[in-house]
């Protein structure tokens, strides 16, 4: 069929090329499901969602937990490293009422994300607001910018 509509005489160049097109799209799809990835989105195992900024003092890292209570977070820091630990628990459902649908995930996930300097452990703040966890990680002093003063001879 596919070579039928590729090599048809009659028909167009920009046909023929859609059609790979979509056959190269279809391959990756099922390529995708196989090894857990779906419709371009991270691979299964990747939650939360992370982003990472830093500023001259500090590292801000934020992560998107949509449905996780802040008891159910736990964050530790170890030198250069950060971990994000919980669990997003299912909602309880009234008696006797069962799921028609279910495609939510309830996982319970833990990340570790390095960062480039060591991080003052004493200092750490993180919030928890609308589903965005936010981690305000202050630099260790060792890994501050120093200012060196310069004497004129």
């Amino acid at each position: 069929m596919l070579t039928t509509r590729i090599f048809n005489p009659y028909g167009s160049w920009r046909g023929a090329l859609s059609e790979v097109d979509r056959l190269r799209q279809e391959m990756g799809r099922l390529l995708g499901a196989i090894s857990g990835e779906v419709a371009g989105l991270p691979s299964a195992g990747v939650f939360p969602l992370v982003n990472i900024s830093q500023a001259e003092d500090k590292f801000i890292v934020t992560a998107e937990l949509p449905g996780v209570a802040a008891e159910d977070v736990d964050i530790s820091v170890v030198g250069k490293n950060v971990g994000i630990k919980g669990e997003r628990k299912p909602p309880e459902l009234p008696e006797g009422a069962k799921f028609h649908r279910r495609e939510r995930d309830y996982p319970k996930f833990n990340r570790m994300l390095g960062l480039p300097d060591e991080v003052d452990a004493e200092r750490v703040s993180a919030k928890l607001t609308d589903g965005v966890l936010t981690i305000i990680l202050p630099k260790a002093a060792a890994a501050l910018p120093k200012k060196i003063s310069v004497n004129a001879a």
